[in-house]
């Protein structure tokens, strides 16, 4: 019998267990893919779509910055 719903990805799939430093290890590398796959996309014809694709990308930075921040022991020097 055919399954009506697929498997998720294993990307998608969460191990219990997770530790705190793994879960933000791999959020933190989700947003490298997530920023290199955006920077790599064409430019769109539409000026709100241009728009929306670079506050996307600002938004996936800040969201890098404040993990690297979140599990940094100083706030003083943070390499962002």
């Amino acid at each position: 019998m055919k399954k009506l719903v697929p498997d998720p990805p294993p990307s998608l799939c969460i191990n219990p267990g997770l530790t705190h430093d793994e879960a933000v290890r791999k959020a933190t590398e989700h947003l490298k893919k997530a920023i290199d796959a955006a920077s790599r996309l064409p430019a769109p014809p539409e000026e709100r779509y241009r728009t929306m694709l670079t506050e996307t990308q600002l938004n996936m930075r800040i969201a890098k910055a404040m993990l690297v921040v979140a599990v940094s022991r100083s706030t003083i020097s943070v390499p962002i």
